[in-house]
């Protein structure tokens, strides 16, 4: 055997060792996998993404920087909107990214198996989760890009939301590159609150800043993590503020009700309701109206607004705070309760009064085990389901979350919340009024905020 044949044999017993370690466990979902050429650059970057730019508004180029830098890359990003994963892959087209995501996506088994092979791993938000630590460095330690949205939900009110040094902990150890990147318009084109999908506008995206895998290797992870948070510090309204871009949409203001919940002129609570083209308090006839650039401006010269979303959110943060001051203040809601059945499904489990005070969120009511509950599917129970009585067994349960020891809320405006238990149950607390959620939220994170 020559030389040449003898380095070949190397490289070729090299490769079979790398995949090797790449494989996981028979049985057991390819978390972390090298994304699939057909879903990840056939069916995402050659169908899914031009149809999306083209939808959406897209004038996104590709950073050749970004793209060729050598080694493990973690790509971060803000997230203010459900396209954004699209949004990053664009900016590195033909480099593919194994994209972090909620376990809910997961959910449903055909969508599941389409982006688990496109190379997506599943975290579950605000708990620790190591099935996805260790999909995140089996991507990292082959080289791949990682990217993610560490802000573990979608942007309320276009303001990037805090988030811990996780990820700068990984990207330390797995010794990766981080690039940061900052869209712009995504969250005016599809606002999490929204009840009329997206409104048609611009998005453009650029990468603000970036750690080389050297500089990360000399810093401590909370250099890292505070270098992160600086960059990604961002607010949509500032940012259109002096370039105001319209975003079009049949109504833009529906579903802004479930954030902008206070009267700005009477203070009271759940009162803003949707009015046409605007808001209109339903206790003191206050008129709001949302222009096409997103912005608020009163209706007439009695009326009463803020600027934007994000100065009426910090606004109403503010009253829940000096309300929860009140020794005596408690906030009641009846609710439903819905636990997950198996990975896919969630069952309705019982129902009872949910009431925060005194730094305490307290369910009070009956439940059933999850196996013994009514499994819904798109709202509805399934048909097997439709005549079975969880009343007969049900039995009454008390429940104690916290407010201290929570990492995060996790919530749908209009439809739910869900609360953690020390062992990592998940709670699904349905309200009786499906618009009190923004409230209770807000009153959980005053008590969270609390000194």
């Amino acid at each position: 055997m020559d030389g040449n044949e003898g380095g070949k044999s190397l490289i070729k017993a090299e490769k079979e060792i790398s995949k090797k370690k790449d494989r996981v466990p028979k049985g057991q979902p390819d978390y972390g996998c090298k994304p699939s050429f057909f879903w990840y650059s056939f069916f995402g970057t050659g169908i899914v993404m031009p149809l999306a730019r083209l939808v959406f508004g897209m004038k996104i180029r590709t950073d050749k920087n970004i793209k060729k830098m050598e080694g493990p890359l973690v790509i971060v990003g803000n997230h203010p909107s459900s396209i954004d994963p699209i949004i990053m892959a664009t900016t590195v087209r033909g480099r593919p990214i194994n994209f972090v995501a909620g376990t809910f996506l997961f959910r449903n088994r055909i969508f599941a198996h389409i982006i688990t092979k496109g190379g997506c791993i599943p975290k579950a938000q605000f708990r620790n989760d190591m099935r996805t630590v260790r999909a995140m460095f089996r991507v990292l330690s082959r080289g791949g890009v990682l990217g993610i949205f560490p802000e573990a939900t979608r942007m309320v009110d276009g303001h990037s939301i805090a988030f811990d040094s996780g990820l700068a902990s990984v990207a330390k150890k797995a010794g990766a590159g981080i690039a940061i990147l900052r869209t712009h318009g995504a969250y005016m084109t599809w606002p999490r609150w929204s009840e009329n999908s997206w409104r048609r506008g611009r998005i453009t995206a650029e990468y603000v800043h970036v750690i080389t895998a050297k500089e990360v290797a000399k810093m401590s992870v909370e250099e890292i993590h505070k270098v992160m948070l600086e960059k990604m510090d961002y607010n949509e309204y500032e940012y259109f503020d002096g370039r105001r871009s319209a975003f079009r949409s049949k109504n833009p203001a529906a579903g802004v009700e479930n954030v902008a919940c206070i009267c700005p002129r009477c203070e009271g609570s759940g009162t803003m309701k949707l009015d046409g083209q605007g808001l209109r308090c339903s206790s003191c006839g206050n008129r709001v109206k949302m222009d096409k650039y997103g912005f608020f401006e009163p209706a007439g010269k009695e009326d009463r607004c803020f600027r934007d979303l994000h100065e009426w959110n910090e606004w109403e943060q503010k009253i829940y705070a000096g309300r929860i001051e009140d020794p005596e203040y408690e906030l009641t809601e009846k609710v439903t309760l819905f636990q997950p059945l198996d990975e896919f499904r969630y069952a309705k489990v019982g129902s009872g009064t949910l009431t925060i005070r005194s730094g305490e969120i307290v369910f009070e009511g009956t439940a059933c085990r999850p196996e013994e509950g009514i499994v819904y599917k798109k709202g509805k129970p399934i048909r097997e389901h439709r005549k079975r009585d969880i009343s007969k067994v049900a039995v009454p349960v008390r429940k104690v979350f916290k407010v201290k020891f929570m990492k995060g809320l996790m919530y749908d405006f209009g439809q739910y919340m869900e609360l953690f238990e020390p062992g990592g149950q998940i709670n699904r607390f349905c309200p009786e009024n499906r618009s009190r959620i923004h409230e209770l939220c807000g009153v959980i994170r005053a008590m969270h905020n609390q000194k």
